[in-house]
């Protein structure tokens, strides 16, 4: 299969920064409609200003996906604008890198807010217009949802309980609903990053103690992301896995789960080592 996406509206989640702008940016080269939203009108307005200059047709509706309100809102303008919803790509999100000992109930609460409780919601609001998309089609176009998740959704990361377990309801609703949406015509897909380069880590991460080491720096850029994002779109892979990390959880799951979970345990070890011997030399 190999969808076409021209002319097709296109709503992008998270589409500010990071994944959800390269996406965006390559999504308007295949001839996309773009309904673009995130928080920031201002960087949602750069975004569209700088699309519309590469020809493409697009517009911003700004608004917070844990509000109800704004939810509705952002569809029904999108549909208004438009005149129809083919595509939603759930793309926004937050973490949390540190233990859960010394979390709270409050940052629990606020990353299954905008992880999955959001984009659940997102798909329940667009699932009457995606179901619209397919039966007015006379050319064999299937909508699709396309849900940005992580590798943690395949397995717990020590000092990421809360980002692990919004993503592993995550996978859980993006596979139930994949089975249940044929009824309506509608693909479901899964994309799985591994650990992601942020434009902004402090506006990423809700807090950034953890007690293993994890290379922010050295992580994958959200442009491998979005390139995957849109290959699977096109290709319509139900589930992919994004780069050499991300993949061998994926693969080491299935097949050596002793093994993956050893170099868990182990990332933990190394640190709290290291972290004695730099008390022991103080």
């Amino acid at each position: 299969m190999r969808r076409d996406l021209r002319g097709r509206v296109v709503l992008v989640t998270g589409a500010s920064r990071g994944i959800g702008r390269r996406a965006a940016e390559r999504l308007a080269k295949l001839g996309a409609t773009l309904a673009l939203t995130a928080r920031s009108a201002d960087d949602l307005n750069k975004v569209v200003g700088e699309l519309k200059g590469l020809g493409a047709r697009a517009d911003s509706f700004p608004g917070d996906l844990t509000r109800p309100e704004d939810r509705e809102r952002i569809v029904a303008q999108t549909v208004e604008r438009f005149g129809q919803l083919d595509v939603l790509i759930n793309c926004a999100g937050v973490c949390s890198f540190g233990e859960f000992s010394t979390s709270s109930e409050e940052v629990v609460r606020k990353v299954l807010e905008v992880n999955f409780f959001a984009p659940a919601e997102m798909i329940r609001v667009a699932a009457p217009h995606l179901t619209r998309s397919f039966e007015t089609s006379h050319d064999g176009w299937r909508p699709v949802i396309v849900n940005v998740a992580s590798i943690c959704g395949r397995w717990g990361i020590p000092s990421m309980s809360e980002h692990c377990a919004s993503k592993h309801a995550f996978v859980g609703l993006t596979e139930s609903l994949r089975a249940e949406f044929q009824r309506f015509g509608i693909d479901v897909l899964l994309v799985l990053p591994g650990l992601v380069r942020s434009d902004d880590l402090n506006r990423h991460l809700l807090r950034n103690e953890g007690k293993i080491h994890l290379d922010f720096e050295g992580a994958q850029p959200s442009d491998e992301v979005a390139d995957s994002v849109v290959r699977s779109l096109l290709k319509n892979r139900a589930e992919a896995a994004v780069g050499f990390a991300s993949w061998w959880v994926w693969f080491g799951k299935r097949f050596f789960p002793r093994g993956v979970r050893f170099f868990m345990q182990r990332k933990v070890w190394k640190y709290a080592r290291r972290h004695r011997e730099r008390e022991g030399s103080a």
